[in-house]
């Protein structure tokens, strides 16, 4: 048996022993309404597999991981690869991330006691209707739902987390995440691109209302970089981009709306996010908060509609105007 390999083996085998509390049948099994806690896990892993080749630490990391939350770290298909290196790397650079990290971690808890008592106070019908899970991330979120073992469930990166949020956003982008756990019961799921636009635009302008004063920072209007500045010079031929691809169900048409990496193009990662929270905003000039959040999809789309149009109608394209 060759030494890495051995070394491999010992390292799982440590990690198996040092794996503290966590039953992985009983993670991927959680209850509705509760918050399991996987950072010490993570941070237990992190120390016992340092000594580990990258290529090896990441099997390990896999192996220990995958069974607690099956395709949230593995499942990727062409981009897992990819998404390996990016486990490597923030394994390697766990020693320098480790303070905030286990602050971010620490802080958390409590945190989400009061978000949610905050969110309740504006919509007393709430309840958490999902387990969530405080996790390392590997750089894929501060928050969010994903699908795993075919429920849903609400995501927390403390890694993200202790990056970009601090006590003057976390509540903000608390409500935001848990208006998405809120809004599902009466939105439902809609794979077209208004019904994102909506979905988002709500939740943006619902941490906006909780949260009076927020600035963009708070409202993650920020990320990658400042949306605003970008977005209002050229918010009608935004809004019109915006009109043609309102029906699509594409990745391609979605992705610069809504997901953080570069893009081609005059507008910044995201600006979805924005659109959307300012078409919220007009439409709930004159809808009260609570009503807004219970409109269902047929009520929904003739309102953006209107609120788009509301910017200016687009131009025909110049090879098709007489």
């Amino acid at each position: 048996m060759r030494a890495p390999r051995l070394l491999l083996l010992i390292a799982m085998a440590l990690l198996g022993s040092a794996a503290g509390p966590v039953d992985p049948k009983a993670a991927a099994a959680a209850k509705i309404g509760t918050l399991t806690d996987l950072t010490p896990e993570f941070v237990a892993f992190a120390d016992h597999s340092a000594a580990l080749p990258d290529t090896d630490r990441v099997k390990a990391f896999h192996a220990r991981f995958d069974p607690l939350l099956p395709g949230y770290f593995d499942g990727k298909g062409a981009n897992q690869a990819k998404f390996d290196l990016l486990v490597a790397q923030k394994l390697k650079d766990f020693p320098q991330t480790r303070q905030k990290f286990l602050a971010a971690a620490a802080a958390f808890g409590a945190a989400f006691t009061r978000g949610q008592d905050h969110f309740k106070a504006a919509f007393p019908d709430y309840s958490l209707t999902v387990p969530v899970y405080l996790v390392h991330s590997m750089g894929q979120q501060d928050g969010g739902t994903r699908t795993i073992g075919g429920r849903t469930i609400m995501f927390f990166g403390a890694d993200v987390i202790a990056a970009i949020h601090d006590e003057t956003t976390i509540g903000p982008f608390l409500d935001h995440e848990l208006f998405h756990i809120y809004h599902e019961q009466y939105f439902g799921d809609c794979p077209q691109l208004w019904c994102s636009l909506w979905e988002e635009g709500m939740a943006t302008y619902v941490a906006a209302q909780l949260n009076p004063g927020a600035s963009d920072r708070a409202l993650l209007l920020n990320q990658p970089r400042p949306i605003r500045p970008e977005v209002e010079p050229r918010l009608a031929e935004a809004m019109c981009g915006l009109r043609a691809k309102f029906e699509s169900t594409r990745q391609d048409d979605y992705a610069p709306f809504f997901f953080g990496d570069p893009v081609r193009g005059p507008f910044p990662p995201r600006y979805g996010y924005y659109l959307g929270y300012l078409l919220a905003a007009k439409i709930g000039e004159k809808i009260p908060l609570q009503s807004l959040a219970r409109l269902p999809r047929d009520k929904v789309k003739p309102l953006l509609t209107a609120a788009i149009d509301s910017y200016g109608l687009c131009e025909p394209p110049a090879d098709l105007t007489p």
